[in-house]
C-alpha cells in the first residue's frame, strides 16, 4: 500500500533536530565560546524563522525543496547551491522527513534547514 503525503513516514515529528549539537562547519564565524567550546551564535528556531520570512516574504504552511534551498543559501550566504551543498541538503531533508517529497510542512522544512546547519561539513562558503 502506498503512503499518502501526510503519513507519519513522510512527516515524522522533526522537533528532535532542535536539540542536536552542531557537528559540522559552524554557521557563525565569531570563533568559539571559551567555556562551552561552541560557536556563540547557534542556528535556532527563531533565526531560521527570520530567514524563512526574509527569503520567502512570509511563513508559508508548506515549503518546497527549492524554497528550503533558497533559505539555506540566504542563511549561509552561499552565492549558489553547488552539487555538494545540494547533496547535503537532500540528506538533511531525508533525516527529518524519511524521504524526499514535493513539499513539506513548515516545521519539517525548518528542521531540514537546522539539520543542514548542524551537519554541513563542506568548504563552499565564500
Amino acid at each position: 500500500m502506498a503512503n499518502s503525503a501526510n503519513t507519519p513516514l513522510n512527516n515524522p515529528d522533526p522537533n528532535w533536530v532542535w536539540a542536536t549539537p552542531a557537528i559540522g562547519v559552524p554557521w557563525c564565524t565569531c570563533g568559539v565560546d571559551p567555556l562551552t567550546k561552541q560557536p556563540p551564535h547557534q542556528v535556532t528556531r527563531p533565526l531560521v524563522t527570520k530567514y524563512v520570512t526574509e527569503t520567502l516574504g512570509s511563513l508559508p504552511e508548506r515549503m518546497t525543496n527549492r524554497e528550503i534551498a533558497l533559505v539555506v543559501q540566504s542563511l549561509w550566504r552561499f552565492p549558489d547551491i553547488t552539487p555538494p551543498i545540494a547533496e547535503s541538503l537532500m540528506r538533511s531533508v531525508k533525516a527529518v522527513n524519511a524521504q524526499m517529497a514535493e513539499d513539506y510542512p513548515l516545521a519539517t522544512a525548518m528542521a531540514a534547514v537546522k539539520h543542514f546547519s548542524n551537519t554541513w561539513a563542506g568548504d563552499d562558503r565564500p
